[in-house]
């Protein structure tokens, strides 16, 4: 689920409210099996990976990319980032 979260963010050029975009992604994933729970937790896996972070001083909640997202989106996707996190940590 992390990587159709993933890939909406990358798609979503808006930021909206956290809620919003998780019914969004809910929307447009029913046969993906994609939950409130599943979305949600996919964003807080996402956060801790340090790929985005919720400004809870804005008006409306905004999601921020971070610096992972960008290396993320370079590889093609989260298990890529994941795959190259895991080979230097080894080295």
């Amino acid at each position: 689920m992390e990587e159709v979260v993933f890939k909406a963010l990358l798609t979503d050029t808006k930021f909206n409210r956290i809620d919003n975009f998780i019914q969004e992604v809910i929307n447009t994933n029913k046969n993906n099996g994609a939950t409130y729970e599943s979305v949600r937790e996919s964003i807080i896996k996402l956060v801790l990976y340090r790929f985005i972070k919720i400004d809870t001083n804005a008006s409306n909640d905004c999601i921020l990319r971070e610096n992972n997202f960008y290396q993320a989106r370079e590889l093609g996707s989260v298990s890529s980032w994941l795959e190259k996190r895991r080979t230097y940590e080894y080295f």
